[in-house]
């Protein structure tokens, strides 16, 4: 007697029985990555021997993310961590035209008054058309005041610098050196980015106040803003610690931390952390309690926004600019040896701050270039 198992039944009996093979199962798919992970991964590909670390805050309805890759120091070979404070060079800058806007509303100064009316002869002597320029000009780069940074003074102040590591310098050691210099125009008549103008706006601030303007940027701006892992380079070092930084010199990787602890200045004038950056740039775009709309517009108002031949408009410490279609705040920093990117999206309602702790170098430069290009691509 035959049986059929399992319906293999053949019609002869020399047929082959075969057994019947189980069906697929699909697999599950991996979950895609989340845009956190999206941007950490970038962060990962880009630090290496030419990078040596990034930071990255990224800030939105939507996510709220801090990411750091590579090393803060590559002598000890300390991973960088997300609460490391950096220089952040021109970025800082807002905070200076903020100071200045506040005092203005209170009433302390006129924005729009003649820098004659604030600093001595010894000083304005030495400043071509100083008794023309305004405040405001000095903040917004309409005053032609000749940059302590542009090419022809640079490198003597660097040199300087160095040669006084450990000693501070603040405003006036830095404006010293463009004594005598030739202004790029008469104030009000052209545009021209000047670190210079922040260094004179620095001066008027303390002759105001009667102290160190660093005093009442923490009291008025760093305290009330809640910006606690922020402080003013050079002045206030015993209050943080700023991860190293890096240039690249004859094939060696030199750290010039030591240089930029040792200088105060209002043109940049603070060490921070990636997210207290944020925080600086949305309180500024978006805050109604401390930051009232009359300082707003002080800073980004038509009367103190001009066109440039730069690609974007300049504020009072702010750029205000068109990217990937959408109207954006931003001012970073570009110091020897950091890179700083700080952006607010104002239709997304999102900031975006990078660090790396290196610039000056081109193989740098490119990929931190790249790096934010692809951030905001994810965006």
């Amino acid at each position: 007697m035959s049986f059929c198992i399992l319906g293999g039944c053949g019609s002869s009996s020399n047929s082959t029985q075969t057994e019947p093979q189980p069906q697929s199962q699909p697999q599950p798919q991996p979950d895609p990555p989340t845009l956190a992970e999206s941007l950490q991964v970038l962060l990962d590909n880009t630090v290496g021997e030419d990078v040596p670390g990034v930071l990255l805050h990224v800030e939105g309805p939507e996510i709220d993310f801090t990411g750091a890759a590579g090393l803060s120091d590559i002598e000890t070979q300390s991973p960088m961590q997300i609460y490391h404070q950096m220089p952040v060079g021109s970025a800082g800058k807002k905070a200076t035209a903020l100071l200045v806007a506040m005092l203005h509303e209170e009433g302390l100064l006129n924005i729009d008054d003649l820098i004659s009316e604030y600093l001595p002869a010894s000083i304005l002597s030495n400043i071509q058309y100083s008794d023309q320029m305004t405040i405001r000009q000095l903040l917004n780069h309409t005053a032609g005041v000749h940059d302590y940074l542009d090419s022809d003074t640079a490198g003597e102040w660097f040199a300087y610098g160095i040669e006084t590591v450990g000693q501070l310098k603040t405003d006036i050691n830095a404006l010293e050196f463009i004594y005598n210099k030739p202004a790029y125009f008469e104030p009000g008549t052209g545009v021209q980015y000047s670190n210079s103008g922040y260094l004179l706006a620095g001066l008027i601030l303390d002759e105001i106040l009667g102290e160190h303007h660093s005093v009442e940027l923490r009291n008025r701006v760093l305290i009330p803003l809640g910006l606690n892992d922020t402080y003013y380079g050079g002045i206030e070092n015993e209050l943080g610690t700023s991860i190293s930084g890096y240039i690249l010199e004859d094939g060696q990787m030199e750290n010039t931390k030591p240089f930029f602890e040792s200088v105060g200045v209002a043109d940049a004038p603070l060490v921070t952390t990636a997210s207290d950056l944020s925080k600086l740039l949305r309180e500024i775009m978006t805050d109604d309690t401390v930051i009232t709309e009359e300082i707003r517009e002080l800073l980004i108002g038509e009367a103190s926004m001009v066109e440039t031949n730069y690609g974007f408009d300049f504020g009072l410490g702010l750029f205000e600019d068109n990217i990937l279609g959408q109207q954006v705040y931003h001012h970073g920093g570009a110091e020897v040896g950091y890179e700083t990117r700080n952006l607010y999206f104002v239709d997304d309602d999102i900031t975006v701050t990078l660090f790396s702790n290196c610039h000056g170098y081109t193989a740098c430069d490119e990929k931190t270039e790249i790096l934010i290009q692809q951030v905001l691509a994810k965006l």
